[in-house]
C-alpha cells in the first residue's frame, strides 16, 4: 500500500509510471480485476485522482477464467522459440472463448500445447491479436508478458507488416487506398461500417493480383487493425469479399453479374464455405533478439481449389 504523491492523473497512468515494470494495459486489466483498490473500494482505471489516496494492489498475474479448459488440438506451427510462436490458423477455428461458446477454440488448444503463455490478459493467455473465424493463416502468440507487451506495442504504433489475399466480387482497381473512420452499424451492433465521424480511424492499401471474371484475386496491406476492417473496406468500395454475406459478399451477389457465370460461381461458392479472406505474411521486429521476422502461410486448399477453378475458366 501507498500514498498518492500526485494529483489530476488517471489512475491507470499513474500506476504505469510508479510501476515502469508493468504496461498501461496490464495495470488497466488488473484495475478492472479488482486487483487495485483506492481506500479499500475497486475503481475504475479512468479514476482522476486528487493526491492523498491509499492504493492497495494485490496482483495476480496467474489469475484465469475459469472456464478455459486444455483441449488436445492438432496446430499447425509455423515458428515457435522461447518468447513467441507463430501459428498458421485453419477457417472455422474461433480464437478464443466467448458467450456462448467455451470450448473448441484456438486458445483452448494453446493451452494444451503450451507449458507457458502471457499473462497480460489474464482471460485470453498468450492472444496478442485476433483473426475472425471465417479467416485462416498467420497469427501470433506471445509466451511472456514482456514480449506480449512488446508486440502490442508493434502493432499500436504501426509497425507490423501484414498481407492479406481475398477474392472479392467485381473487377477491382489495380491499386488503390481505402481510409476513413470504422465504426458500429447503426442497426446491426455486431456489424461495422465506414462513418463520417465518432469511429476509429482505419486504412488499408490494396492490389489486385489477377482478374477472373467476375471476381478479383486481391492482396491487401492493412495498416491499421480494426474489427472487420477489411471486410468493411471492400464493401465500401463495392468490392465485399467473396462468402461474406453479412457484409455483402453473399451468394445472391452471383444475380448482379451475367448468366454466363453461373456456372462456375456455383462451382466457387460450392469449394468456399466460408469468407474468402487469408492471412498470408506478418512481419514483426522479435522483442528478444530485435531481428525483423518474416512469416507466412500457405494460401489454404479451398481458396487455392477456387483459383484452380477460375484460371481453367480461362484456358
Amino acid at each position: 500500500m501507498f500514498t498518492v504523491d500526485q494529483s489530476h492523473l488517471r489512475l491507470d497512468q499513474y500506476l504505469t509510471e510508479k510501476l515502469p515494470d508493468l504496461s498501461r494495459s496490464k495495470i488497466q486489466n488488473f484495475i478492472k480485476l479488482g486487483q487495485v483498490k483506492i481506500d479499500g473500494k475497486a475503481v475504475k482505471p479512468s479514476l482522476i485522482l486528487q493526491g492523498d489516496e491509499k492504493i492497495e494492489c494485490r496482483f495476480e498475474p496467474e489469475l484465469r477464467n475459469e472456464e478455459l479448459a486444455a483441449e488436445p488440438m492438432d496446430l499447425d506451427i509455423i515458428h515457435e522459440d522461447d518468447d513467441l510462436a507463430v501459428i498458421n490458423k485453419p477457417s472455422g477455428l474461433v480464437v478464443h472463448p466467448g458467450s456462448g461458446n467455451h470450448s473448441g477454440t484456438l486458445l483452448n488448444g494453446l493451452i494444451h500445447h503450451f507449458d507457458q503463455l502471457s499473462r497480460t490478459d489474464s482471460f485470453r493467455p498468450g492472444i496478442v491479436h485476433r483473426l475472425d473465424k471465417d479467416t485462416s493463416g498467420v497469427i501470433l502468440i506471445a509466451k511472456n508478458d514482456k514480449t506480449h507487451n512488446a508486440l502490442s506495442e508493434q502493432f499500436n504504433q504501426r509497425m507490423v507488416k501484414k498481407e492479406y489475399f481475398a477474392l472479392a466480387w467485381g473487377h477491382i482497381e489495380e491499386k488503390g487506398v481505402i481510409q476513413g473512420e470504422i465504426g458500429r452499424h447503426h442497426r446491426n451492433r455486431k456489424l461495422f461500417t465506414m462513418v463520417e465521424n465518432g469511429g476509429r480511424d482505419s486504412l488499408t492499401r490494396f492490389e489486385l493480383l489477377e482478374y477472373f471474371p467476375p471476381l478479383s484475386w486481391v492482396k491487401l496491406y492493412p495498416e491499421t487493425g480494426r474489427t472487420h476492417q477489411l471486410r468493411v473496406h471492400l464493401k465500401s468500395i463495392g468490392h465485399p469479399i467473396f462468402g461474406d454475406g453479412a457484409y455483402g459478399g453473399g451468394q445472391k451477389n452471383s444475380k448482379s453479374f451475367h448468366v454466363k457465370y453461373t456456372q462456375i460461381l456455383n462451382h466457387v461458392n460450392k469449394t468456399i464455405k466460408r469468407v474468402a479472406l487469408h492471412a498470408h505474411k506478418l512481419e514483426i521486429t522479435h522483442p528478444g533478439t530485435e531481428e525483423k521476422l518474416n512469416f507466412e502461410a500457405p494460401v489454404p486448399l479451398d481458396l487455392q481449389s477456387a483459383l484452380d477453378l477460375l484460371k481453367n475458366e480461362q484456358s
